[in-house]
C-alpha cells in the first residue's frame, strides 16, 4: 500500500500530460476554446499529482509545505474554469441556451467562484502534515467545511452532462461527472487522496472524449 499510492499518483501525473497533447490536438482540429481551457486544468490537476506522488521524498518541512500552498490555491482557481469547458462543449452540441453571452458569463461566474473560495478557503490557511498509506502531504488544518464550489461546479457540469447526452445521444460526460462529484465526496482522510484525483482524472477524458464526439457531428 505505501507504494500503491505513490506510484498511482505520479502514474496520473504523467498520463495527464498525455491529455493535455490530446487536448491540444482536439483544439488544432476544432478551435474550441474548451480545449484551449483544459489543458490548463490538466496541468494544475498532474501538478497535484506529481507533489502528491513525492511528498514522502520532499520530506516534511517548508518546502513541501509552500510546494502544498501552490496546490491549493492552483486547485481553487481551476475547477470553476470546469463551468467555462462545460459551456463551451454545450455550444459545440448546438445548445441554444449556450449563446454567446452565456459564455462570456462563464468566465465571469468562474472567476467568481474562484475568488470566492480564495476568499473563503485561502486567506489565512493553515496547513499541517498528514500521511496516508505512503504519502505525506499538507492538508487544511480542522477542516470542517463542505466543499461547496467544487459540489457546485460538479452538479452544474451534471446538467451539461445530462442535455449532452439526451441532445448527442452521449453518456461519456454525465458519467465523468458523476464519477468526479462521488469520487470528491468520500473524504480523502478515510481513503487517501487517490479516489479523488482519480474521479478528476475520469472527468478530464470524459471531455475529450465528448469534444472528440461532437467533431464527429
Amino acid at each position: 500500500m505505501s507504494i500503491i499510492y505513490p506510484l498511482a499518483h505520479l502514474s496520473l501525473g504523467l498520463i495527464e500530460w498525455l491529455l493535455i497533447g490530446w487536448s491540444i490536438r482536439l483544439w488544432q482540429l476544432s478551435t474550441s476554446l474548451a480545449m484551449i481551457v483544459l489543458p490548463i486544468v490538466l496541468g494544475c490537476i498532474s501538478y497535484d499529482n506529481l507533489l502528491l506522488s513525492t511528498g514522502s521524498l520532499i520530506g516534511q518541512g517548508e518546502l513541501l509545505k509552500t510546494l502544498s500552498l501552490i496546490r491549493f490555491i492552483l486547485h481553487y482557481l481551476v475547477v470553476p474554469l470546469f463551468i467555462v469547458i462545460g459551456v463551451e462543449l454545450a455550444h459545440r452540441a448546438g445548445a441554444g441556451w449556450a449563446n454567446n453571452m452565456v459564455r462570456v458569463l462563464s468566465w465571469v461566474i468562474a472567476l467568481g467562484l474562484a475568488t470566492t473560495d480564495i476568499a473563503i478557503n485561502y486567506v489565512g490557511i493553515e496547513l499541517v502534515p498528514f500521511q496516508f498509506a505512503g504519502i505525506l502531504r499538507y492538508r487544511v488544518a480542522n477542516l470542517s467545511r463542505l466543499p461547496m464550489i467544487t459540489i457546485i461546479v460538479n452538479v452544474f457540469m451534471l446538467l451539461i452532462g445530462i442535455g449532452i447526452w439526451i441532445r448527442l445521444k452521449w453518456s461519456w460526460l454525465f458519467v465523468g461527472t458523476l464519477a468526479s462529484l462521488v469520487g470528491n465526496a468520500i473524504p480523502s482522510a478515510l481513503v487517501g487522496t487517490i479516489v479523488g484525483s482519480t474521479s478528476e482524472f475520469l472527468l478530464a477524458i470524459s471531455l475529450l472524449f465528448t469534444q472528440q464526439f461532437s467533431l464527429r457531428k
